[in-house]
């Protein structure tokens, strides 16, 4: 009977022992000792945000970047692992980017994969709050300030109501539209058809007749008037609101 009960011992300690070598968990060196590594899809989308934050024009804290791949962990051979983004064909700073990555280990290409992005600019905007004319001088109460997200960023926006109001339209202006520098131009000094004082001065001597502005005009700007006692045009330099000063 003891025997027996030996048996079963020296049967039941060898299958624990064998259990062990087969199905103990595999340690953290022991894992070096395979000669692979793996880079999960995480990683390799965080990579890829880290290199369109530094490789777009953004500010930090003006674009939302997000990076996506739609595929599983890779495994490598263990080594040195260099990420090699790039933007293939494509100038676009925002919006739906493309991305390949280039997979080196140890210097030696091993993969190369395609990634997707979206980046979402924040942008300040003025927009006007009602239809304006084209010529029509901006009041404060014509436009607002926003903050928008946009995958298509609007160059030359305009940030900033000073750059808006007292300025006139240089065309008609539906609500809701976002100015930009080409939609706005600077008021005009003067304005065709007003009275002003046509300035000729040569050293000491100083003669003034009054004129009319045939056209509009802006502060240091050639402008064409008309002489009231020669009837005769003229150019001349708008120095002010009244005054066009003449060479002779």
């Amino acid at each position: 009977m003891r025997k027996r009960k030996n048996i079963i011992f020296i049967i039941i300690s060898s299958f624990w022992f064998v259990s062990l070598l087969f199905f103990a968990p595999v340690s953290a060196e022991e894992s070096k000792t395979t000669g692979t590594q793996t880079i999960s899809a995480g990683e390799m989308e965080n990579e890829g945000i880290k290199f369109l934050t530094k490789f777009l024009p953004w500010e930090k804290d003006s674009a939302q970047i997000d990076v996506f791949y739609d595929g599983e962990e890779i495994i490598l051979p263990a080594g040195r692992l260099d990420l090699i983004f790039k933007t293939p064909g494509t100038r676009l700073k925002a919006g739906r980017i493309p991305l390949t990555l280039q997979i080196n280990v140890n210097d030696k290409f091993q993969k190369r994969i395609r990634l997707t992005s979206r980046v979402l600019v924040t942008q300040k905007v003025i927009k006007t709050l009602r239809p304006i004319r084209r010529g029509e001088k901006i009041q404060e109460e014509d436009v607002t300030e926003e903050i928008i997200e946009t995958e298509k960023p609007w160059d030359n926006a305009v940030s900033r109501l000073e750059k808006a109001v007292g300025f006139q339209a240089s065309r008609n202006l539906p609500k809701g539209r976002i100015l930009t520098a080409k939609f706005l131009k600077e008021p005009a000094l003067g304005t065709k058809g007003d009275k002003i004082l046509i300035l000729a001065e040569k050293g000491t001597m100083k003669i003034t007749t009054p004129g009319i502005l045939k056209e509009d005009g802006y502060e240091d700007s050639m402008v064409q008037v008309l002489n009231i006692e020669t009837k005769k045009l003229i150019y001349g330099r708008l120095i002010d609101a009244n005054t066009v000063k003449v060479s002779f």
